[in-house]
């Protein structure tokens, strides 16, 4: 698959994972969560949900899951979480806790850094397997 392609189905794929993600984390935040409690349960609710979609639209894996990919995912994930949180971090220095908009600067830092982990580490093709 070209990659030109891949990035867009990674992106249409993380527009709905984000929009669900995002949607949990301001009602979380609404409810009287904190932060990183509301941050936690919107990127909770969306690991299997990004699993399917970018395994079978985003980089067209089919058939069985593979040793150790769903691993591979987890590692991925929380690598662009850390990234993710380290941002949030930064932006509670500037803007205090329990600001909505500080949490859209840390998910362009997952998605940048999950994009990148999940096309060279988690779903790489079957071809020289």
């Amino acid at each position: 698959m070209q990659e030109h392609w891949q990035i867009g189905r990674f992106g249409l794929a993380g527009v709905v994972n984000t929009v669900i993600g995002y949607s949990v984390i301001v009602l979380c935040l609404s409810t009287g969560s904190g932060d990183y409690l509301a941050n936690a349960i919107g990127y909770g609710t969306g690991f299997l949900l990004s699993f399917a979609l970018n395994r079978r639209f985003t980089f067209g894996l089919r058939g069985p899951v593979r040793k150790g990919e769903i691993a591979r995912f987890a590692i991925a994930v929380t690598l662009a979480y850390a990234a993710n949180l380290a941002v949030l971090t930064l932006g509670r220095t500037f803007f205090g806790e329990g600001h909505a908009l500080v949490q859209l600067p840390a998910l362009a830092t997952y998605t940048v850094v999950f994009y990148v982990l999940s096309a060279r580490l988690v779903f790489v093709s079957r071809q020289g397997c």
